[in-house]
């Protein structure tokens, strides 16, 4: 108990210190690039097969559920609106989050027990400017992107389910698509990417930047997860916050 009253002090902290260098200074503009490059490309692979899935299976459920009271004709609205407040981006902070938290938290995590953090101090280079400000931004930045490409994929998916597969009409599924999802929809998605992903890039740094040289790969094993079940939970809970503070 007194060990995670410690750990959440020193978690406290390290945002504290984040925030002030993140908004502070200039990241380093190679590292950002760099960083921006992995958390965003890296991930569109991952994301579009299961987003794929994600909007198909979408369609084909709420389709049987529609036509016990043969309200099918609901569907396009139900796979938009739902898709596009909560699906799709809590698939992209947390599939994508988990594997760039990973990254992370195992880069830093090494770099720490290999020394070249101290290395930085020694020569009077701020780690936390150079090493973590970069990866806060690139992973803020990123995710939201990564959320809108998600609507656009997922939606799609559902559309191909919906029409070719359940045979529902397309001209209805578009029409009911335009008339319920509106830009302050499309926005609150993009929010919520947006405070997830730097959730997600601050846990991930916070765990890989703690550990102690005398842990060893062992150490770095242990960050990694701890980075990734943070960080998955973390989104989760504040999803369920933004989506009662947005929509009551």
């Amino acid at each position: 108990m007194v060990a995670a009253i410690r750990k959440l002090i020193e978690f406290v902290r390290f945002i504290g210190l984040a925030l002030r260098i993140q908004f502070t200074k200039i990241p380093p503009r190679d590292v950002l690039v760099t960083q921006l490059v992995d958390a965003g490309w890296g991930s569109l692979a991952l994301l579009t097969m299961l987003t794929i899935f994600a909007g198909l299976n979408l369609s084909v459920q709420s389709y049987g559920s529609f036509e016990r009271f043969g309200g099918q004709d609901l569907l396009g609205m139900f796979a938009a609106v739902g898709g596009v407040r909560e699906l799709y981006p809590v698939m992209a902070a947390v599939v994508c989050g988990a594997r760039i938290g990973a990254n992370l938290a195992a880069s830093l995590a090494n770099m720490r027990i290999s020394e070249q953090i101290e290395a930085l101090e020694v020569m009077a280079v701020d780690p936390v400017h150079y090493l973590v400000a970069p990866r806060l931004w690139a992973v803020t930045l990123a995710l939201p992107l990564l959320c809108g490409y998600a609507d656009v994929v997922g939606l799609a998916a559902s559309y191909a389910g919906a029409v070719w597969q359940l045979g529902l009409d397309p001209g209805s599924f578009i029409s009911q698509v335009q008339e319920q999802v509106s830009l302050a929809d499309i926005g609150t998605g993009l929010f919520k990417g947006l405070i997830m992903g730097w959730l997600v890039a601050v846990i991930s740094c916070f765990h890989g930047y703690s550990v102690a040289k005398r842990d060893g790969a062992e150490g770095v094993g242990i960050a990694t997860n701890l980075a990734i079940v943070h960080g998955a939970v973390m989104c989760i809970v504040v999803n369920l916050f933004l989506s009662w503070l947005i929509y009551g």
